[in-house]
């Protein structure tokens, strides 16, 4: 593999493991790394910090870049629509996805707002730090 072929090949990497649900520990797997240095001997697999770490970082970078260059590009704006719910941790979170005019949906994040209270002035609040986010992005 190339050292032009290294970003690509970690990024596909990365979206195995997310997408199968995965620990980054399953890097530092035995059998994991037997599987892949049979198909290529010479491939050093990232550990999980770097994959954790840097790399999630680039991709998630990659994305939000993605996603604004796609936002700014509709002609007509796009529309925010909010979400709120508990994960598994009991945790409140509050989402935010952006619509084009296309219907594309573009996840632009969501904020944990445990310890917040919800009341009508609070949300207000969020969609103005949105707005401001947003505005900055233009």
């Amino acid at each position: 593999m190339s050292i032009n072929d290294k970003p690509n090949f970690e990024f596909l990497l990365l979206r195995m493991i997310v997408s199968n649900g995965l620990p980054f520990t399953f890097l530092e797997n035995e059998d994991t790394q037997a599987v892949f240095n049979y198909l290529l001997p010479s491939l050093i697999l990232p550990n999980r910090q770097a994959m954790g770490g840097r790399i999630l970082t680039k991709s998630a970078n990659k994305s939000k870049a993605n996603i604004i260059s796609i936002a700014k590009k509709d002609v007509d704006g796009v529309t925010a629509t909010f979400d709120g719910w508990t994960n598994v941790k009991a945790e409140h979170i509050w989402g935010v996805v952006l619509i084009t005019s296309q219907g594309q949906p573009l996840i632009w994040g969501a904020h944990d707002t445990s310890g917040k209270t919800s009341r009508t002035v609070d949300v207000i609040h969020h969609i103005q730090n949105l707005m401001l986010e947003t505005n900055k992005e233009e």
